[in-house]
């Protein structure tokens, strides 16, 4: 079945009948966020905008969230715009989803960072020297104790806030949790320092942050996840950064059994990156902090075996009560992407509706 087709036709729970969101409160208080990421990159079609919207509020989300590169504010601006203005159409708010910046966060698509190639006096060193992430996936990090790092962050905080109705933003699986032995950090840390103190000035690194947006952008909601698989040291680090709405971790919507089959099979799963399971410490976390709760599941990357598996997950997954769950529309690697957002819609919609 081909895309549109699917938008009118192809959920396991019909749509017809059914009010959206924005017309009807859910049963449960559950915020549901789609993840949009990139699909207004170049090539946008108005109409296609619409339809996917209104498949987002037809089956209960509230929020949709939109991956914003650096270069987005002066190349992208009209078709930032053009998706907000649809999305409240449609009685969906968006979020702001930071994207590479400065290699310190993950989001959309798998890019370097424009301020980091142009300031190599930011980057992140290893103990000998070298560049830390120059031959992975995002190329160079900043440092999160050079200034002009701090500096950049909060300007683009600004950017998003004064040149967008964005309703808040969400700091996705930030990048700094490393040794960092720049002469920035080399200076605030010392030549010897603890790995807790490596993780701990990234946590205060994002408090800082949140603390810029809170004074001069008051009412945005912020929110901050890990990857639920993370080292012990790494999930307790991320429990200090403070002034967050929302605090969680992503994951695969599945628990660590089901996860092993695919050990070996050289995909994103067989890792212990679940949500039930290793996701839950973040739970923990977030009820001890006196924040909300934030799971995303990872619902893209996935041949077809994999799907019977999220079919049985998702429902366990939901069943948390997460204060904010978050899902990807139509992402990216899908072997089967029709039948993935059937599986979304009906049980997103099935826990909605109680």
């Amino acid at each position: 079945m081909q895309r549109r087709a699917f938008l009118g036709a192809g959920l396991a729970v019909p749509l017809a009948g059914v009010a959206s969101a924005h017309s009807a409160k859910p049963a449960r208080q559950t915020i549901v966020n789609a993840y949009y990421l990139r699909a207004h990159m170049y090539t946008l079609v108005p109409r296609h905008v619409r339809e996917d919207l209104q498949w987002m509020a037809d089956i209960g989300t509230r929020r949709v969230s939109l991956a914003v590169l650096e270069q987005d504010f002066w190349a992208a601006g009209e078709n930032i715009d053009l998706v907000c203005e649809q999305a409240h159409r449609a009685g969906l708010q968006v979020v702001a989803v930071p994207s590479r910046w400065g290699g310190l966060t993950a989001g959309a698509p798998k890019v370097p960072s424009h301020f980091s190639v142009e300031h190599p006096e930011t980057w992140v060193r290893r103990r000998d020297g070298s560049v830390h992430g120059a031959h992975e996936t995002s190329a160079v990090v900043s440092s999160v104790h050079h200034p002009a790092t701090y500096e950049f962050f909060c300007d683009g905080i600004s950017r998003l806030f004064t040149r967008f109705p964005f309703v808040g933003l969400i700091w996705d699986e930030p990048k700094g949790y490393v040794d960092d032995f720049s002469p920035a950090a080399v200076a605030a840390l010392g030549p010897t320092p603890a790995r807790a103190d490596h993780l701990r000035a990234t946590s205060g690194f994002f408090t800082r942050l949140n603390a810029h947006a809170r004074a001069n952008h008051p009412g945005k909601t912020l929110s901050f996840f890990g990857q639920a698989h993370w080292r012990d040291d790494m999930v307790d680090a991320t429990a200090l950064v403070d002034g967050l709405d929302y605090y969680g971790c992503d994951g695969r919507p599945w628990d660590l059994q089901t996860d092993a089959r695919w050990k070996d099979s050289g995909t994103e799963s067989g890792r212990g990156k679940t949500l039930l399971g290793n996701g839950e410490r973040y739970l923990a976390i977030a009820r001890r902090k006196g924040v909300k709760s934030l799971w995303l599941a990872e619902n893209h990357n996935m041949s077809a075996d994999m799907l019977p598996a999220m079919d049985v997950g998702l429902p366990r997954v939901l069943q948390k009560h997460i204060d904010q769950f978050i899902y990807y529309y139509y992402p990216r690697n899908i072997q089967d992407p029709d039948r993935n957002m059937r599986i979304i819609a009906t049980h997103v919609k099935r826990y909605l509706q109680g």
